[in-house]
């Protein structure tokens, strides 16, 4: 992996800590937290939904053999 500033490393893919990112506007601040739990509720959603899906198939596939 390449260390910060030598030339493989891409800048944009740099997680930015909120709290310990000084040039940050409160507004900057809120957006950011927004954004990172939009993420989580969506991945959340995927997780939900694939669970469902195995409970349903399992649940037909009982009443299927009964």
């Amino acid at each position: 992996m390449a260390a910060p500033g030598e030339p493989g490393e891409a800048a944009f893919a740099r997680r930015i800590d909120p709290a310990r990112e000084p040039g940050l506007s409160p507004e900057q601040r809120r957006l950011m937290a927004q954004v990172e739990l939009a993420q989580r509720q969506r991945a959340l959603q995927r997780r939900l939904r694939s669970r469902n899906v195995l409970l349903a198939l399992g649940i037909g596939a009982v009443t299927f053999g009964i």
